[in-house]
């Protein structure tokens, strides 16, 4: 006979994972297609700001910004990593939080625009509470705008690494990639892409597991 008793059993109404909405991260089952990209995006006698290694999914796109600095950062905010993962917030994102520090951003074909001091896009989603009963179910809420989600990264004092999501894919055309950083010397910058290359790497990305 057990000492300890039996654990309850969970309720019947215990909520199962449900998969998160497209706008908000790459799929977890699908292999994207690789678009070699290495650029610059600014720099400066002390900083470089790049883009490497678009990975295009058939409902946006992945890629990683890498900071590199010698000596040490300018302005209020001395640490890198604190700088790249920093925010942003659905509060404090007025002029004194975003003065100086590093942004960039997109400019799609159709002239809409979409940046990482941007306000968080699931600020606006409703029913944020996905577990309580009795709520319409919003994971089929998307925004009515682009959303550039910042992910997971590292790095150290010089070097920081981190990922990106652009959702959803752009549109044929131009694709204009601006980056400024005031505090480390870097001006507004302006990089132009096709975007033809990334929509070909979404058609050529396919599921982890055929037909399941």
């Amino acid at each position: 006979m057990d000492f300890f008793p039996d654990p309850p059993a969970p309720p019947d109404d215990d909520p199962s994972p449900q998969a998160q909405p497209l706008w908000s991260g790459p799929p977890e089952d699908v292999i994207p297609g690789i678009v070699p990209v290495e650029l610059v995006l600014g720099c400066s006698d002390t900083t470089v700001v790049f883009l490497t290694g678009m990975r295009a999914f058939p409902t946006g796109l992945g890629m990683t910004l890498g900071v590199r600095v010698r000596g040490p950062l300018r302005g209020r905010r001395r640490d890198l990593s604190s700088e790249v993962f920093d925010g942003p917030y659905p509060h404090d994102m007025g002029p004194a939080w975003q003065a100086g520090r590093l942004k960039w951003g997109f400019e799609l074909a159709d002239r809409r625009r979409v940046t990482n001091v941007d306000p968080p896009a699931w600020c606006e989603q409703p029913n944020q509470d996905h577990h309580r009963p009795h709520q319409p179910d919003d994971r089929k809420w998307e925004p009515d705008h682009p959303v550039l989600t910042g992910g997971g990264g590292g790095g150290g004092p010089r070097s920081v690494d981190r990922d990106y999501w652009l959702w959803p894919l752009p549109p044929p055309g131009r694709l204009r990639i601006v980056c400024q950083w005031a505090e480390q010397d870097i001006a507004q910058t302006v990089h132009d892409l096709d975007a033809q290359p990334l929509l070909d790497a979404a058609a050529r990305a396919r599921p982890v597991w055929p037909g399941a």
